[in-house]
């Protein structure tokens, strides 16, 4: 939907940083790609936003570019079950894979023929070097009319031992794998030779990711064959798997020739890409929420995709560079011939060779991707967030170029996981044009109560942006107290503040007030911004849980919907203290006391010490409290009661848990058997197995009656 207008807003006047002000309503839009969609997954149709084909490096040479959305045209574009999403290829029962592996990046080789020169021949008898050989290899990979007449020899020469490698190219199903000499399925009567196929040989295949540790392909053999009389050696793999890698080896010393090489596919593809167009906002803009909905062929446990995202401030995201002709160790110059101030772009690096006005001259240098303008490919979005109502999008805003890619894998020929459809939602204009955000202190203990300043500086020099009025922050436990909110003009000079009594102090003076609480962050309003220089300091007290803490932080307006926020990114927003070091500055808290202490575990604690489960609601159950500390990722967590004999009573809880405050863990003084246990004392333990080490801790709790 696209939303328009105009409104008039009124600011508070803060000693002269908030005046009243005239701004546009943003625009939100939502681009839809597939099913319902206004484009489809080619670009083709119309949007709020304009699209810019997509190009990737060329999989057989990466200073060239190709242009489209499938890398290796391993996409299936109109699945017949669902023609307007996209599914990973699905090959044909009887269709030769090998024919395309070298343009989707595979190759073939004889890797130990060394000496090119006099060593190999083609079927015309001439002598060849390395190029050719390839050349030579590459024939046994196509089928095209004529093909015949060429075939890969191993003629009056020593051919035992000769080794001929296959790299499909991506993992595929495979069921047969085929290999003759000319005049035997294609009849070839210019070509008699077929008697001249392999009398011993071996077969292996890989699938691609059976390795060993060091990295070398652990072979699987196929068939080995000591006595073949057969010109047209036709192996069936039943059942199909996956195969990525084809070895043949030569056990015999006669002469021999492979006039096609063939191997026959079957399923699903085990990875495909999908990399979409760069879609231009024309302006700097956030990007907000994406949803898409899945579609599954076969068991779902098989299959999976995973989205990632980047945004730029440039249209490509590669790098065109150039090279001063007979000059050892040349610089790579990124700029254009024609205006030095300006990047070269693709259209001016095709026309290379060419001399400059001294009549140097410039080749091509090599292609880099860009990490300066270019955000890096985000990390995988979740994958419970299919289907779902939509998460935000990861990667960094305001930008005005955004670009996602898909892969699909598949652990089963007969499963698959495809796109019916993806949206976004993209703002402009965008509250500010940065909002930079610092904590301190930045070294604190571990799972100790911390006063803690945050710091946001917006930078708000674009005319018409949008601006903001309320700060979300991201904790690692629920805070404590926010206790004071601060607004600095630019001389550094205190304009406004106000103090709060406690967290249940929400009401709203001065247009600052505490909007929301919750476990893993808080929000608070502060006065309008919308241009001018401010820095807002919010003080606020919590605990860390681990080494490394990152306090991110966002903006946006409370009173417009969508829910869309900007993130606040770490920098040197301001001095904090008389040791804040601006070179550390940012919004990261480190805890160096958990490596030295090696816990895993702070502050467990049985409330009530005694309880009575009796029925009557009234100290019903005894509640667990605890930190988990430095594990970042989910461990197992278990809570059990013993008697003072050491005599296991019940499990409570048996979880993986991460890093946080757990406050949900009940005893309601029954035992494993659903009887209430006798009254007297009890041990609570919990034990944690982290990755290198363990914890945990015991505390007693009493039963009456």
């Amino acid at each position: 939907m696209r939303v328009s207008g105009h409104s008039w807003r009124v600011c508070a006047l803060v000693s002269g940083l908030l005046a009243v002000v005239w701004s546009p309503v943003f625009a939100l839009d939502i681009v839809t790609l597939g099913e319902g969609g206004e484009l489809d997954w080619r670009g083709e149709g119309n949007s709020a936003v304009a699209v810019i084909d997509s190009e990737y490096r060329s999989p057989l040479n990466p200073n060239r570019l190709l242009v489209g959305n499938a890398p290796g045209n391993l996409i299936a574009f109109a699945h017949p079950d669902f023609p307007l999403g996209i599914f990973p290829l699905r090959i044909e029962e009887g269709e030769n894979i090998a024919n395309n592996t070298v343009a989707r990046g595979g190759n073939i080789d004889a890797p130990n023929i060394f000496d090119f020169g006099r060593d190999v021949g083609v079927a015309s008898g001439s002598i060849f070097d390395r190029n050719d050989l390839l050349l030579a290899l590459q024939e046994l990979l196509t089928s095209e009319d004529g093909g015949e007449k060429k075939a890969f020899e191993r003629k009056n020469f020593n051919a035992l031992g000769t080794l001929v490698i296959l790299n499909l190219g991506g993992r595929f199903g495979v069921n047969r794998i085929r290999f003759y000499p000319r005049n035997t399925v294609h009849k070839s009567p210019t070509t008699p030779f077929h008697n001249d196929f392999l009398r011993a040989f071996e077969l292996f295949t890989n699938d691609g990711i059976s390795l060993t540790n060091d990295g070398s392909l652990i072979w699987d053999p196929l068939l080995l064959h000591t006595d073949n009389e057969n010109p047209v050696v036709d192996v069936t793999i039943d059942p199909p798997s996956y195969v990525q890698f084809v070895r043949l080896r030569a056990t015999s010393t006669v002469n021999f020739e492979i006039d096609e090489f063939e191997v026959y596919g079957t399923g699903f593809l085990s990875e495909a890409q999908y990399i979409s167009d760069i879609f231009d906002a024309g302006q700097p803009a956030l990007w907000g929420d994406m949803r898409w909905v899945e579609e599954t062929v076969g068991p779902e446990v098989f299959s999976r995709l995973q989205i990632r995202t980047r945004t730029a401030n440039d249209a490509t995201p590669f790098v065109f560079t150039r090279l001063l002709a007979a000059q050892r160790d040349a610089e790579e110059i990124p700029f254009s011939l024609e205006d030095p101030t300006q990047e070269m772009e693709l259209a001016e690096y095709e026309t290379l060779p060419k001399a400059d006005a001294l009549g140097r001259q410039w080749n091509p240098g090599l292609i880099r991707d860009d990490l300066i303008n270019w955000s890096p490919f985000s990390t995988p979005y979740p994958a419970s967030a299919a289907n779902g109502p939509g998460i935000p999008i990861a990667s960094p805003s305001p930008n005005r170029y955004f670009q996602f890619q898909v892969f699909f894998q598949s652990d089963d020929l007969e499963a698959a996981r495809g796109l019916k459809s993806l949206s976004f939602e993209v703002l402009t204009p965008p509250f500010a044009d940065e909002v930079i955000g610092e904590i301190f202190p930045r070294e604190v203990r571990i799972a100790e109560n911390t006063n803690f300043t945050y710091a946001v500086r917006p930078v708000l020099e674009t005319a018409n942006l949008r601006g903001f009025d309320t700060i979300e922050i991201f904790t690692p436990t629920r805070v404590e107290s926010i206790d004071r909110l601060e607004l600095v003009d630019e001389t550094g000079q205190l304009v406004a503040e106000r103090v709060f009594a406690g967290l249940e102090d929400t009401s709203r003076v001065d247009e600052f007030q505490i909007l929301a609480v919750e476990d893993d962050k808080f929000s608070v309003r502060i006065p309008f911004l919308q241009e001018g220089s401010a820095l807002i300091k919010i003080h606020f007290q919590t605990e860390v849980l681990t080494y490394s803490t990152d306090f991110t932080a966002a903006v946006r307006l409370s009173d417009e919907e969508g829910g869309i926020s900007q993130s606040i990114v770490a920098g040197d927003a301001a001095t904090l203290a008389t040791d804040d070091d601006a070179d550390l500055s940012g919004t990261t808290v480190l805890s160096p006391s958990v490596l030295r202490e090696g816990r895993l575990l702070d502050r467990m604690e049985i409330v009530p010490a005694v309880f009575t489960p009796n029925g009557d609601r009234v100290n019903d159950v005894a509640r667990v409290y605890y930190n988990l500390l430095a594990l970042d990722v989910a461990r197992p967590i278990e809570i059990a009661v013993y008697d003072l004999s050491g005599r296991l009573i019940r499990i409570i809880h048996d979880t993986p848990e991460r890093n946080g405050r757990y406050e949900d863990k009940t005893w309601d003084g029954l035992d494993a058997q659903g009887q209430l246990v006798p009254p007297g004392l009890y041990i609570v333990r919990l034990a944690i197995e982290g990755d290198a080490q363990q914890d945990g801790q015991a505390r007693l709790v009493g039963v009456a009656y």
